[in-house]
């Protein structure tokens, strides 16, 4: 219970005057009058008992009483709440619409859904006085509808909304629903979702919540869930191969998954079966796997993980099209006109593969007139690093940049190398064991440089990033190196350094992005249209584009009139791992059930009973009135 306006509980003190007439109420007086004709009427009031006058005058006194009190507590905005530690003056309702809440129950009823019924239900037990504010919130909080003392308005709101196939941001929605809760208190804030808002407390630590603010959730999770998922996905050409690409992909199981999972993932490209692979999964694995596909250019690759066990079908699908990469466009600069015949034949085969156009020179030409995709420094460095340029060096001879090097009086050549990093993208199908150099130069492998290839004591190979670009530097001469120019691996340790250089560089003409849902891609034109997978087929949509950005809010492939593409997944670990119902969330869930009774504002009940009071005190007592 409680009083909107309590400032009005002071007029109850009205009472005391019928109190007081009703306690000093003056004695009868004797009055002679010439005639009793006009009192006949009033012979039946004189003829009843004085137990019977007595009782008439007390229920008089207590209508009298209770009209008083009725106005004033209308005055006063007497309402019922909603139970819990205090009554509340507002309502912030803070929904999940992410991607998990389209998991469905046995009767094919989404959380989402489930939600909307239970506070539609709820609200009809808020007072009409109580603010209501409704926050749904994906990756980001959205302000549906501010405060409003509409609940028509209200209840079209939150049946508008709809599941967005994102993850879902729960600490920028609890600011947002504290500084609402915040505006008018006490209050109450209701988190409706399948995940509890406590689960992004510090270790140790119980959420912090606001004074004279309550939370109260409502888990809607169903008490056993499996969602096997693609929770990361890549792909690249391979380097010296025409139309192959290399795929990874990175496959899920919930933890809260009561038994193991075995699924399948089904690979087609345009269209087609290509391969496929079975994988058991165990609650709460993650497991990665590399497969290659060959495929033209643009042909679509859809990846399906299919499986018995699953509630959950938004995260297993994968869409995209083959990379398209123009051939590269490398600068190749020696001090002399001079040509070490195995890097120029490392260079030739990647040029005889359509994958490399190769411009040739001297100092003297640098800087470049033409605009390149990156530069091969052999044996020279320039003074100044050049910037936004991705740099292959090969026996640097000084200092620049983040070289740090210097020329050996004597070449030192080694049998062997020792590795550092195996799985670096520069070493991809380089056999490294059998690999021997003869180091010329020393340098250091310093700052964002990585070694990849020590001799002795000493990196002969580094890669790393600087200023933002990306850089392989190499210590020794493939044309003395024992070994390294008649192998294989040589030239694949070119292109692989080419391609890494330049890779996520802008170099590509029609770039595919790769984002997550939720992310923005800046776009030019006037229409895009996606590519989607729904009812066990591709469909095609084309919506305008109102700006020069648009939301990554589905899951497929998109593609603008003016040229930009790209594809859109959830691909979260955090959305995928779908929890179970907790034991101890039916506490909380009994705070929104339906309970019998009435709640809300009593004005018109307190005004109908003080119609209803003058009706009877009129039947009782004016019945009779003579006028």
């Amino acid at each position: 219970m409680q009083f909107l306006f309590p400032g009005y509980l002071w007029l109850l003190l009205l009472g005391l005057i019928p109190v007081l007439l009703y306690l000093f109420r003056r004695k009868s007086k004797k009055v002679d009058v010439s005639t009793l004709v006009f009192f006949k009427t009033l012979a039946k009031e004189h003829q009843e008992s004085a137990w019977l006058r007595r009782l008439k005058k007390l229920i008089s006194f207590l209508i009298t009483m209770a009209i008083i009190c009725a106005a004033i507590l209308a005055l006063a905005r007497l309402v019922f709440g909603l139970g819990g530690k205090e009554q509340v003056r507002s309502i912030v309702i803070l929904l999940d619409r992410s991607a998990s809440m389209a998991v469905v129950d046995e009767d094919g009823t989404t959380r989402l859904d489930e939600a909307k019924q239970i506070l539609r239900e709820r609200l009809k037990q808020v007072p009409q006085d109580v603010g209501v504010s409704l926050v749904a919130y994906d990756v980001r909080p959205d302000i549906v509808q501010p405060r409003t003392l509409q609940r028509r308005e209200l209840i079209s709101r939150l049946e508008g909304l709809q599941i967005r196939p994102m993850a879902d941001a729960r600490n920028a929605a609890w600011e947002t629903a504290q500084n609402l809760a915040r505006l008018e208190t006490p209050s109450v804030i209701w988190h409706v979702s399948d995940q509890s808002m406590q689960s992004i407390r510090a270790e140790d630590t119980e959420l912090p919540i606001p004074e004279n603010v309550e939370l109260k959730e409502l888990n809607l999770a169903l008490d056993s869930v499996s969602n096997p998922a693609i929770t990361a996905f890549q792909i690249r050409p391979v380097s010296m191969e025409y139309s192959r690409y290399e795929a990874y992909v990175q496959v899920a199981l919930n933890e809260a998954a009561p038994e193991p999972v075995q699924a399948r993932l089904n690979v087609h490209v345009g269209g087609m079966p290509a391969q496929f692979r079975e994988i058991d999964l165990q609650p709460g694995e993650r497991g990665g796997y590399t497969f290659e596909v060959a495929g033209a250019q643009d042909q679509l690759l859809r990846l399906e993980l299919k499986s018995e066990q699953d509630d959950f079908p938004l995260d297993n699908q994968v869409m995209m099209p083959l990379p398209e990469a123009r051939p590269i466009l490398a600068a190749w600069i020696r001090p002399d006109e001079t040509e070490d015949p195995f890097t120029r034949f490392a260079l030739s085969s990647i040029q005889d593969d359509g994958n490399l156009q190769l411009l040739k020179g001297s100092p003297k030409a640098w800087p470049l007139s033409e605009k390149v995709d990156a530069v091969i420094f052999d044996g020279w460095l320039p003074e100044e690093w050049p910037e936004n340029l991705p740099v292959i060096v090969i026996n640097p001879p000084g200092l620049s940049g983040p070289v740090a090097a210097r020329k050996l009086d004597a070449p030192i050549p080694y049998d062997s190398v020792r590795v550092g990093n195996e799985d670096h993208p520069v070493l991809f199908r380089v056999e490294s064991s059998r690999v021997a150099v003869t180091q010329e130069s020393i340098f250091q492998a310093g700052g964002s440089l990585e070694p990849l290839w020590i001799a002795g004591k000493e990196p002969v190979l580094a890669a790393g990033e600087y200023q933002g670009n990306r850089v392989v530097v190499m210590g020794f001469s493939p044309g003395v190196s024992e070994r390294l120019p008649f192998t294989a691996s040589f030239p694949l340790l070119v292109g692989n350094s080419l391609l890494w250089c330049v890779e996520g560089a802008a170099y590509q003409e029609k770039r595919i992005q790769q984002l997550a849902t939720g992310e923005f891609a800046d776009v030019k034109g006037e229409q895009v249209t996606w590519k989607e997978w729904r009812e066990g087929r591709e469909q095609d949509r084309t919506l305008p584009v109102s700006s020069d950005v648009i939301e990554m809010n589905r899951i497929g492939v998109w593609e603008t009139d003016s040229g930009n593409r790209g594809t859109s997944h959830i691909q979260s670990i955090h959305e995928s791992n779908i929890p179970s119902r907790p034991d101890n969330a039916g506490d909380a869930s009994d705070y929104f059930s339906v309970k019998s009774g009435f709640a809300g504002n009593l004005v018109l009940y307190l005004i109908g009973l003080i119609l209803l009071l003058l009706l009877l005190e009129s039947w009782l007592f004016h019945r009779h009135a003579v006028y």
